[in-house]
């Protein structure tokens, strides 16, 4: 009887130790300063801020639509250099603190993760593409997708699986912006 209740109490004393350490706490982990800004969390538990870089947006017509007025015109958000210092490593779950105006929204509705095409010296990604006949449609192929939860006073925790390697910025797009003329993105590489 005794033996038994050793081994019990042995056993529910690893099981909950095991719970400890498949759950990361992120309670000393600070919210992002400004809105717009992430940070990368490690599986140590350490935040590392994601580079910040200013999106210009430049749009470009297909050379029919110069010469007879029926073609495409494609906008890209492109960012300058053609890979980010920051750099995490591909197939493992990452997990991302982003600021944001609130985390009272739907997350998926400000909060978007995109992967970059490269070139030698810049990252771009597509957000638009209106043609004469076929209509206008929306870059959204390269979202990535992710899970999120409400994170302290006004962030996300955002968790992605799997992620190829590449390229990627996270955006949070600003409810009550007029324009998006000045718009940060947080970039980082996948290894």
């Amino acid at each position: 009887n005794y033996e038994m209740k050793r081994i019990i109490l042995i056993i529910s004393l690893l099981t909950f130790a095991l719970q400890g350490f498949s759950q990361q706490n992120f309670d000393h982990i600070d919210e992002p300063e400004y809105i717009g800004e992430a940070v990368y969390v490690k599986n140590d538990g350490i935040s590392l801020p994601l580079e910040k870089q200013s999106v210009q947006i430049k749009s470009k017509a297909n050379t029919s639509m110069y010469i007879i007025g029926i073609g495409k015109v494609k906008s890209k958000m492109v960012i300058k250099g053609a890979t980010s210092p920051v750099v995490i490593p591909s197939n493992e779950p990452v997990t991302f603190i982003v600021k944001s105006f609130d985390n009272k929204s739907d997350p998926l509705s400000i909060v978007s993760v995109v992967k970059f095409e490269t070139t030698k010296k810049e990252r771009k990604f597509q957000i638009a593409e209106v043609g004469t006949f076929s209509g206008g449609s929306t870059g959204n192929e390269d979202f990535v997708a992710y899970q999120a939860k409400k994170f302290k006073e006004s962030s996300y925790k955002l968790i992605i699986n799997n992620m190829a390697q590449g390229e990627y910025g996270i955006l949070v797009s600003n409810p009550n912006a007029l324009n998006n003329s000045n718009t940060i993105i947080a970039c980082f590489s996948v290894q």
